[in-house]
């Protein structure tokens, strides 16, 4: 009987912690997006649907063109270009393998007018008002599928994205200065990561 009542324990008391600890208010799933754009799916319920009522069936007709952008791959070290955007830079490579080019397939995020873009290896903040670039962030990797990445996560100040060489890197969302990196999976393992975190 005593063996039973500490196997009960030993079962019952953790699963009733861990059913407690609720990380996302189911509410807060069913609201659709009112605001910030500022998970991959633009909230938690996938559904990529806005509330925003600014442009309707009646006026969409009448949108324009508002900017258009180039994405700047090539790592600046100094204000060489009068714009005075220095890349940041990080990652485990040596940068002896130079990815300059690729394309934006990933969920381009929102948050107080703030666009964040991602392509492998290269995260941009650019002001939303006029596509101009705030900071650029390039991963110095150590190889991997550079095919695609699918876009950030933010969380609180921190921007997270994975690099093809398997590791999850969080940035200053302000700054775009590495607030730290953490290895995925061993790279000799062949995994090559291009999903949005989740957070």
């Amino acid at each position: 009987m005593r063996y039973l009542t500490l196997l009960v324990i030993k079962i019952i008391v953790p699963v009733t912690l861990v059913a407690q600890e609720v990380f996302v208010d189911p509410v807060d799933i069913a609201n659709a997006l009112d605001g910030d754009w500022d998970t991959y799916s633009g909230d938690y319920s996938g559904r990529r649907y806005s509330n925003l009522i600014q442009v309707h069936k009646e006026n969409v007709s009448d949108l324009t063109l508002a900017w258009t952008t180039e994405i700047n791959f090539n790592v600046r070290r100094g204000n060489i270009d009068g714009i005075g955007i220095t890349t940041q830079i990080g990652g485990e490579g040596r940068g002896d393998i130079d990815i300059r080019s690729g394309s934006i397939k990933g969920s381009i995020l929102e948050v107080n007018g703030v666009l964040f873009v991602t392509a492998p290896d290269h995260v941009w903040a650019m002001d939303a008002r006029d596509g101009s670039e705030i900071w650029h962030y390039h991963w110095e990797t150590r190889g991997g599928t550079h095919i695609a990445n699918r876009g950030v996560a933010i969380w609180n100040d921190s921007v997270i994205f994975e690099t093809p060489d398997n590791y999850l890197v969080s940035l200053n969302a302000r700054t775009g200065e590495e607030n730290w990196h953490s290895e995925i999976a061993p790279f000799e393992l062949q995994y090559f990561s291009t999903m949005a975190p989740i957070t």
